[in-house]
């Protein structure tokens, strides 16, 4: 019975996530797509004539090629169009990943956030939320970010951090009236709440590098032998192997987790540690540590690596690019 009522909850939540994603399209900006056929599929995803529409828009993905404007608003508006929550968000993370430059990859993160909320996983929302407002400051979509964070932060236990989310999200509203009264109504929960705290002790100022250490016999040497011979030029000082920056081979990990503490991220990587897997913490200014697993060559070997964290350790572990 248990495996027939797990069955059961899976299909009710890949039918919600599909339903969080239709009721977005259906609410989508014509004047906003640059393909005729992605006008054209979203018309019909309007009029209730989805099948129609997804085939549109994979002829449109066939017909283009990877890293092409056309290609990556297709591969976008695929997931728009998605059946079930896990294609979409596999298509959405390409977007966001593989095209980050692109003019979708924060509407791409945006709709992530939505669907790990939709799917029960705040602490994820809330990481790709706000990933979104560090990554993209000009975007014009910061002000939605930082109310879905909100919303995360609330169900993650972290009410000061989402009542500050979302007063930057009812500055930045811009006169847009209904939404400013979606914020106002979780901004109810603040009332009486004691402000943030400061940023957390990483985020200050690193002190100042130490001087290279000097080997003091090796410097008494080289002296007695420039006395010896004048006219000899002086050795080129030996170069310390740290100080030599290797080229980077490996640019994508998979973050597992945000927290707030030190002992939560802590908890979590150990767990990961004893997996097998090499794990570090990484403290940023908005005052969460972030638990990643890598460094991985290739985009794929990465993502095979966030299917079986996910496995492991449950949530929803995604790939980042390492700075």
């Amino acid at each position: 019975m248990r495996g027939v009522a797990g069955r059961h909850d899976g299909k009710a939540a890949r039918g919600a996530l599909a339903a969080v994603l239709l009721a977005v399209v259906a609410s989508c900006r014509l004047a906003a797509q640059d393909l005729p056929a992605i006008r054209t599929a979203l018309q019909l995803a309007a009029e209730g004539r989805s099948d129609s529409a997804r085939k549109l828009v994979e002829a449109e993905l066939r017909r283009s090629h990877p890293g092409e404007a056309a290609y990556v608003e297709a591969l976008y508006f695929r997931a728009r169009l998605a059946t079930y929550g896990d294609s979409a968000e596999r298509d959405l993370r390409r977007v966001a990943i593989e095209f980050s430059t692109s003019r979708w990859a924060d509407d791409a993160l945006l709709q992530l956030a939505q669907l790990a909320m939709a799917a029960g996983n705040p602490a994820s929302a809330l990481t790709l939320a706000e990933r979104l407002r560090r990554d993209y400051p000009g975007s014009e979509l910061r002000a939605r970010a930082g109310f879905w964070a909100g919303r995360a932060g609330f169900d993650v236990g972290e009410p000061r951090a989402a009542c500050a989310l979302l007063d930057s999200a009812q500055a930045e509203a811009a006169g847009d009236v209904e939404f400013a009264n979606q914020v106002a109504f979780y901004q109810a929960r603040c009332s009486g709440l004691a402000p943030a705290p400061p940023p957390a002790e990483s985020a200050r100022a690193a002190p100042a590098p130490a001087p290279p250490r000097v080997d003091s016999q090796a410097a008494v040497s080289a002296s007695a032998a420039r006395d010896s011979n004048p006219t000899a030029r002086p050795a080129a000082a030996p170069v310390e192997p740290a100080a030599v920056a290797a080229p980077r081979t490996r640019p994508f990990e998979v973050q597992v987790s945000a927290a707030r503490s030190d002992q939560a991220a802590r908890r979590v990587a150990d767990r990961l540690t004893r997996a097998g897997y090499a794990t570090r913490i990484v403290a940023s200014a908005d005052g969460f540590r972030r638990v990643r697993v890598g460094p991985y060559e290739t985009i794929e070997a990465a993502e095979a690596a966030a299917r079986d964290l996910r496995r492991l350790v449950g949530g929803t572990p995604f790939v980042v690019r390492t700075p």
